[in-house]
């Protein structure tokens, strides 16, 4: 019987599949790509088995028990409740389980959701608490990071070519590192749009190494030219960054005399390792703690985060961001605006 169940919601699944891909519904997702992205996003990978035990597999995790809705339903449910935006003005599960690692680590993972939540009630309790749902453990470590006032979701959107400052988190060397290896940074200061946190400090950045020029003769250093391709924003979506014109030159005001210039860059900080450091023989390094600027690509809607005073306890320096093309410098001491 089981088989013969798993069979038919297969060609539910498939049906799914091939209707959505000849006509563009108001879903851009089908059943079975928003069961896989909630697997991936919960357990770090798609997980094996019967299409229905892995949806009660799914639910007894998320909710603590199983429902008796339709098969859809169930997914459609699974997903809006770890994927999508509330629409009671709540932040989103990400949101909530990335602002308490902020308020915890000041660094956000990009690990398996179920695994930081364990990580995180290790540090708070000393142990887990797998006997209860998800959800609520989310909540209870949203209690436990905030015990001074609550989180309230907020939708803001990120301008185009709002400056954001970021730091690297592990060196950077011509003579180690290769063409297309990871690089390693974070946002370095809390971004805000008005009052909501958009992009909180530790939040994670994506990109690679573009080029290595190997030291040549007469003299000639060798060169790194890197890619900065996104930062991860507070609800878990994706803000595309590079750096433009804007972002040089703000990172050229920052850093003064004490900057230095890698493939087109400018970088500065810490204190101790600008100048000489930079250079090593011919050889190029990119201290980790080193700091320049990039520059969002587009627009970004994101699901922030507004907190009550009690509850702020960061102060951030202040950070130039761009909007309309002009560069404003915030007037808040406490946070770094975006816009207003």
């Amino acid at each position: 019987m089981k088989k013969i169940l798993s069979l038919m919601l297969t060609v539910v699944f498939c049906l799914t599949f091939v209707v959505s891909g000849f006509a563009e519904e108001a879903s851009s997702q089908t059943a079975p790509e928003k069961l896989q992205k909630v697997e991936k996003y919960l357990y770090g990978t798609e997980q094996a088995g019967a299409l229905v035990t892995r949806i009660d597999n799914l639910e007894t995790d998320v909710y603590g028990h199983r429902t008796s809705d339709a098969i859809l339903t169930r997914i459609d449910n699974l997903y809006t409740n770890i994927e999508g935006i509330p629409t009671d003005g709540s932040p989103s599960f990400a949101t909530k389980l990335n602002a308490v690692e902020w308020q915890f680590a000041d660094r956000m993972s990009a690990g398996p959701a179920k695994t930081r939540i364990e990580e995180d009630e290790m540090i708070l309790n000393g142990q887990s608490s797998t006997q209860k749902s998800l959800i609520t453990r989310v909540d209870n470590l949203v209690k436990a990071a905030f015990p001074a006032g609550s989180l309230v979701g907020s939708t803001a959107v990120l301008p185009k070519d709002s400056l954001i400052k970021v730091k690297f988190m592990a060196d950077v060397k011509s003579k180690v590192n290769h063409e297309g290896d990871d690089i390693d940074f974070v946002v370095a200061d809390n971004v805000y749009v008005g009052e909501t946190l958009v992009l909180p400090k530790g939040a994670k950045g994506s990109g690679t190494i573009k080029k290595i020029v190997p030291a040549r003769s007469f003299g000639r250093d060798a060169r790194i030219d890197l890619n900065f391709s996104n930062v991860v924003a507070i609800d878990g979506s994706i803000i595309p960054v590079y750096v433009g014109d804007l972002a040089k030159q703000e990172a050229k005001t920052a850093a003064g005399a004490a900057g230095a210039s890698i493939g087109g860059m400018i970088l500065f900080g810490p204190i101790g390792v600008i100048g000489g450091a930079f250079v090593n023989g011919q050889s190029v390094v990119i201290p980790a703690g080193s700091n320049t600027f990039v520059q969002v690509a587009k627009n970004c809607t994101v699901n922030g985060i507004v907190q009550t005073a009690a509850t702020t306890t960061t102060t951030d320096a202040k950070i130039p961001v761009v909007t309309n093309a002009t560069v404003v410098t915030s007037t808040n001491d406490t946070k770094t605006d975006v816009i207003k």
